[in-house]
Formats: structure tokens, sequence, C-alpha cells
């Protein structure tokens, strides 16, 4: 989840197979090998075949269960803290979210156009490294009961599958767009409790084969919002979000995984400054692949330096944890305009 939304996080994952020997293929090679990659555009490589000890799968199984654990408790913490702060009315919390610009709370539907721009140091067997530069554009619709989300991005990908120095894969273009429509079907200002339903399509519109999965996906999306649970100005949205390809190319894979993560927010001083941790879990289940990712983000309002209104700034490092890891280490800087 990235800002406030299920499934904005998980950036991608490639599946191809680690070379048994140290031929250096050829580009139509390499982009065969690739066509089995990235059910979300800019994604990145992981390995998919069964290299991993048992000790590797054992501890990568211990973790998930420790995080689907900490996923329940924290859920179940979070509804009687959220019950028990003190009753505001509807127009309490409406004036609460006309005041909110840092746009980090999923329920607060408003027009929104980020710029973010992330590099990836990928897990590969050589240097491997992606930039990925992305265009979100946010807008609620039918009286504000609805939000509409795209997303357009450049994409420049260079990988050594081999370790024998000569890059695999060196490709810059656009990656596949991705679409999103979200409501809110239940919100309770009392409780400071909300129910999130949505869908995200995947369009298989990259301009290389490398750059996108090559499929056509269909992602709906289930999250819970619990406000105030650390007192005035948190949140913790648990979610999930399941992924299904409903067309691919030649030669390229279905893509069926799915995402839980857990977004924790808290903002300061008058919702100038904010920070989140969001840990999730990746599941392939076409692959039988999983890893995990933790996001940490520091984001500030900049409207006092510039005279502006509703414009912030954040800076945001990412960890793989796992051997299918995509990446070792990202970090990603961004600017939003939320009004």
């Amino acid at each position: 989840m990235k800002n406030g939304t299920v499934g904005a996080t998980p950036n991608g994952f490639l599946n191809w197979k680690k070379p048994m020997s140290r031929h250096k293929p050829t580009k139509e090679e390499s982009m065969k090998r690739l066509k089995n990659q990235m059910p979300k555009s800019g994604s990145l490589p992981i390995p998919n075949e069964s290299s991993k000890s048992t000790g590797e799968k054992d501890s990568m199984t211990i973790i998930m269960v420790c995080f689907s654990c900490l996923f329940l408790l924290l859920s179940a913490l979070a509804i009687p803290g959220a019950f028990a702060q003190e009753v505001e009315t509807a127009a309490d919390v409406k004036a609460q979210f006309e005041k909110d610009k840092t746009g980090t709370n999923p329920v607060n539907f408003t027009f929104d156009a980020r710029l973010y721009n992330e590099y990836r140091w990928l897990n590969t067997a050589g240097d491997g490294g992606q930039n990925i530069t992305t265009f979100e554009f946010r807008a609620p619709f039918a009286s504000g009961k609805w939000q509409f989300r795209g997303k357009i991005r450049a994409v420049d990908l260079k990988a050594d599958f081999n370790d024998d120095g000569t890059d695999d894969v060196d490709e810059f273009g656009f990656g596949d767009i991705d679409l999103r429509i979200m409501n809110i079907p239940y919100f309770n200002p009392k409780k400071k409790f909300a129910v999130a339903l949505g869908v995200e399509f995947f369009l298989n519109t990259a301009s290389e084969d490398a750059l996108g999965s090559g499929a056509t996906t269909v992602a709906p999306l289930i999250f819970l919002g619990y406000f105030n649970p650390f007192g005035p100005g948190s949140i913790i949205v648990p979610g999930y979000q399941h992924k299904i390809s409903i067309d691919e190319d030649d030669g390229r894979s279905q893509v069926h995984q799915g995402l839980i993560d857990i977004f924790m927010v808290k903002t300061w001083g008058d919702n100038q400054f904010w920070g989140f941790i969001d840990p999730q879990i990746l599941l392939d289940y076409e692959n039988n692949t999983q890893f995990m990712l933790l996001e940490l983000q520091a984001g500030m309002m900049t409207d006092k330096y510039f005279g502006t209104k509703g414009h912030s700034a954040y800076i945001m490092p990412s960890f793989g944890v796992g051997s299918d890891r995509p990446y070792d280490f990202s970090l990603e800087v961004g600017y939003k305009i939320v009004w």
C-alpha cells in the first residue's frame, strides 16, 4: 500500500529462472526468458527455481506466520481502541478530512496528483537496477462516494542475470498502465471504522516485453480502516488484494497473486508531518513463491516554505525479505498536490 492505498506498494514480481551455466544469452534468449515476468509495470526479477534450502523455506514460513498473527492481533486491538475514542459527529469528521492534505487517509477521497521516482537494487546474480518514474492522479466522483486512480510509468531496467559483467536486459520505455476505482460501502464516524472495496485493472500497455507483465490483470481489493487507535492522526489499515490475469500474450505465464499488508500511519504537528510503516506479504500462487516487503515513509507539508496549498514531499525506503524477493533495497522520493 502506498500513501494509504492497498495494492500500490508491491510494484512487481518477475519470474525468471537462474541460468545453469555461464553461457551468455543472446538478446533474443534473454527476452524469451523475460516473457514470464512482471504482472505489473516495472516489475522485478525473482528467482523462480527451487534454489531455496529447507532452512530458508522454513524461515520464510515462520516470518509469514508471525506476520499473519500480527495482522490479526493489530486488527483485534484496533477495534476496541477505535470504539473507545471520544464520539465525534459526522460534521467533525468531515471538517478533519477537509483540513487533512497529507494524502495518507484512504477514506478521504480528494483530488490528488503525485509524481514520484523509485530506484531499486535488484536481487539478481550480477548487478541489477531498475528506475521507475510514476505519475499518479486521483479524483472523486459520484458526489464523492467513489474514487478513481490512474498510474502511468516510465521504466529503465538493467540486469545481469549471469554475473558475467554484461547486462542481459537493458530496456527503457513505458510500463503497464493501471486503473482503480474504489468505494467506501461502510463508514461509521462515531466508531471511527470504515470498510473499503475496489477493483484495479493492470493493462498490457508496456512498450517493451521486459517492462510489463504481458497480461491484462484484474485485482479486487478490500481493506478495513481503524481511525485514531493510537490517538488523533493515527490509522491502521489491514487489507488484501487478489490479482488474476484474464488475457496473456503468447508465451507469457498467467498471473495469480495475493497481497496482504498492514498500513499504519501517524501524523503530527496539525497534519504537517507524517510517518508510516507498511509490512507486506506477497504470494505468487501461480509460481509457488512468496516474499515480504517493508516500506517506511516520512513526509511533510511544504506549503509554508513555498506559499502553496496542499503541497507535500516524502521519502520512502523499502526492504525486501526472503530468497524470492524482487529487490534488496529501494528508495523512493515523491511530491504530492492534494486539493
